[in-house]
């Protein structure tokens, strides 16, 4: 939902031995690691990992927090109105403002967090149930003022999933001329095209969290625009665009699903390496 406010460089991949000023969770097992206890530390991802992990059969494993689908817009919209009304019976007083405030709408922009919230909870419904599949919702990235909507840790690998509440008829659009090409997603008459490119950055964070963990073993990443409410063509309805999924709450089910690349116990672990690198926001 959001937009990441400062990007960084990929991870360094350089892991130094240290002391921990603070107490820790190895991204590799979920230990929890004490202040002061000696661990690894990786510069570029701000992660740290044991020196060498117990096994799982030693060690009292952090629950997983899932998170709560939509809660960051649904709280940002909370905000947002209660600013406003603040604002308007500032200057018209209580029985006026609270007047105004009944009678007139919430503006565009305040209205699309809470459309947002919905959209991102109507993914998770679509989600739930999925045997052998982990979702984690409304992750916060570190060192960005930006989340990600949605990592789904599934058999067919991970998806990283940007869930969307447009109306209107999904299509690929050519804006360009006789000699040039532009081909612009559409949904309905919005421009949606920014969309795609808004993915790069949550992919990229996925991708340098993973190598972080672990360099020699890089499962499939894949930028989803899930539209909940959109409409699709009979025939030729777009796969992608700009190497980004297209789907829907019914198409993504199949998505998630359609190839067994990860077993079980990968999806455990790396359902642990993601929800120790992206805390719920």
């Amino acid at each position: 939902m959001h937009s990441p406010g400062t990007r960084s460089g990929l991870g360094s991949g350089e892991l130094k031995q240290l002391r921990l000023r603070y107490a820790g969770v190895c991204v590799l097992c979920g230990t929890h690691l004490d202040q002061g206890a000696e661990a690894l530390y990786d510069r570029g991802t701000r992660s740290v990992r044991c020196l060498v992990c117990p096994s799982h059969d030693a060690v009292d494993l952090e629950p997983i927090d899932s998170g709560v689908a939509g809660s960051s817009a649904h709280l940002r919209y909370v905000r947002l109105r209660a600013a406003r009304e603040e604002r308007v019976k500032g200057r018209l007083g209580n029985l006026l403002g609270g007047v105004v405030l009944a009678i007139t709408d919430d503006p565009q922009s305040i209205r699309a967090w809470e459309r947002g919230a919905v959209g991102e909870r109507k993914l998770a419904d679509a989600l739930a149930g999925i045997d052998g599949l982990r979702v984690l919702h409304d992750r916060r990235v570190p060192r960005t003022r930006g989340n990600i909507d949605h990592i789904v840790i599934a058999p067919a690998g991970i998806f990283v999933v940007d869930a969307k509440r447009y109306k209107g008829l999904i299509r690929i659009r050519d804006r360009g001329g006789f000699f040039k090409t532009d081909l612009r997603l559409y949904v309905g008459n919005r421009d949606c095209s920014h969309l795609a490119e808004n993915m790069r950055w949550q992919v990229d964070a996925v991708q340098r969290a993973l190598h972080s963990a672990d360099p020699d073993s890089m499962p499939p990443v894949t930028p989803v625009l899930c539209f909940v409410d959109g409409e699709w063509p009979l025939f030729s309805a777009p796969e992608s665009y700009n190497s980004v999924r297209l789907e829907g709450k019914k198409s993504i089910r199949k998505l998630v699903t359609r190839l067994h690349l990860l077993d079980a116990a990968e999806i455990d672990r790396l359902t642990r390496i993601l929800h120790t690198a992206f805390p719920p926001k």
